[in-house]
This record gives C-alpha cells, sequence and structure tokens, in this order.
C-alpha cells in the first residue's frame, strides 16, 4: 500500500472529536480531529497532533487547556462545519448550531450535542514538521446523564461514534467516509453544499445470508425432486 494521506487515514481509523479551546482574549474555537489517543493510565493523559497553522495549536500555545468532545454520527453536518476554515476569534459552535456549556476544571467550554467530555491541560508540546504534539493530562471525564445510566456494552452503541476513514476529493467534490457501527456514512461536498448518505452493512449482510438460506433451500428442495423424479422414472 502506498504511504499517503488515504491509507494512513484508513489505518488510523479513529472516532471523531471535537477539540474546543480558547484564546488569551477569550474566543472560543472548536475543531474537528481524529489523529487523538489515550497514552496513560496512570496519570490519565491524551496525546493528540494538530497542524501548528490551526486556531487550535494557537490556543494551546496560550491559555494550554483543551477539551475533548465526543461525537456521534447524528452529527455529521456539525463535524463538517467547525471543520471549516473561519477567520480567528470565530465561534464554530455558534456557526455549528452547537450549545457550549461550561466546563468543570478547564476554560474551554463543553458541547452539549456531544455524549462525553475530556477535560485537558497541556503537558508539553513538540512540532513535527507540519503539525504538533500536545500531550495533555486528564483532569476530568463527564458524561450526558443518558450515557451514563447505561452498562458499558450499551454505552458504545449510544455514543455512536462517526469513525472517520476515507477523504478524496475530485473535480470540486470533496467526499468524506464515516463507519457507525454496522453503517457507513457518506459526506459529499460540493458547491458549498452537502448531502449525506447512509449504507447499512447489517442489512446488507443479513440480506446475503437470507438469500444464502434461500439458495441452501432451493438447492434441497431441487435435490428432493430430482431423487423423487429419478425413484419415479425408474419405476
Amino acid at each position: 500500500m502506498p504511504i499517503n494521506r488515504e491509507t494512513l487515514t484508513l489505518l488510523n481509523l479513529k472516532p471523531v472529536v471535537i477539540i474546543t479551546t480558547v484564546g488569551k482574549d477569550g474566543s472560543i474555537n472548536a475543531a474537528p480531529y481524529t489523529w487523538f489517543t489515550i497514552v496513560d493510565y496512570n496519570p490519565p493523559q491524551l496525546l493528540f497532533s494538530t497542524n501548528i497553522k490551526r486556531d487550535t495549536y494557537r490556543n494551546i500555545l496560550e491559555t494550554k487547556e483543551f477539551v475533548v468532545n465526543f461525537t456521534s454520527a447524528s452529527l455529521l453536518k456539525q463535524i463538517w462545519i467547525t471543520s471549516k476554515h473561519f477567520p480567528y476569534g470565530v465561534n464554530e459552535l455558534e456557526k455549528a448550531n452547537l450549545t457550549s456549556f461550561p466546563s468543570e476544571k478547564v476554560k474551554p467550554p463543553r458541547i452539549k450535542e456531544c455524549g462525553v467530555h475530556m477535560e485537558c491541560k497541556v503537558t508539553w508540546t513538540k512540532p513535527i514538521g507540519s503539525a504538533s504534539l500536545v500531550l495533555g493530562d486528564i483532569v476530568s471525564i463527564s458524561a450526558n446523564k443518558e450515557i451514563e445510566r447505561f452498562e458499558v456494552k450499551s454505552k458504545i452503541g449510544k455514543l455512536s461514534p462517526p469513525l472517520y476513514f476515507s477523504f478524496k476529493e475530485d473535480e470540486g467534490t470533496r467526499i468524506w467516509m464515516f463507519a457507525e457501527i454496522g453503517k457507513i456514512d457518506i459526506v459529499t461536498e460540493k458547491d458549498g453544499k452537502i448531502k449525506i448518505t447512509s449504507e447499512n452493512l447489517l442489512k446488507r449482510s443479513k440480506q446475503t445470508n437470507v438469500v444464502s438460506n434461500v439458495s441452501q433451500k432451493s438447492r434441497k428442495r431441487y435435490s428432493e425432486s430430482e431423487k423423487e423424479y429419478g425413484q419415479v422414472k425408474r419405476l
């Protein structure tokens, strides 16, 4: 496989989060990320990478705090809006009609529509080429009440995280692909407008099994008929 953006995105299959930060002037920034991972439990720490030209990085250097908001597949349009490059100081949450509310231990806000929030304080940053690694101590984790009341297996279904795995651009059309549990979501942008379509993989698999079962039954009936016909013929 070639070492390119498409391959690396596919192999870095991760849930999409929206990271919120604030500048020293108090302005709020929100941007989607998939290049992140929890790297330790004791102390709990999270690492992500960001382009050094992004407002996220500027705010990280200025205020050294951020919040990781875990999205759901129902927020694909809002994720797309927060990915756009607005002038510094523009609040992407307002542009995307997302609701901010105060965090427990840091200044950047949480996003109400997101199921889980990780509040972090920056430990260090390390520029690497066009990006910078950001390591943060996780100082608080909160979840919506609807998610908190479920046991662990049901939590993942309620979170329904979109897993970003593909991006293509061709003649003015840009296409993002996200996987869900049992589904593929496709976001297509052309002329500043987007269309979201979905493919149900579980349903397709079920239909395949049904066809397979029908085929097996048909073969069985054919075999039985052939056997019966053969017996009659021999009579």
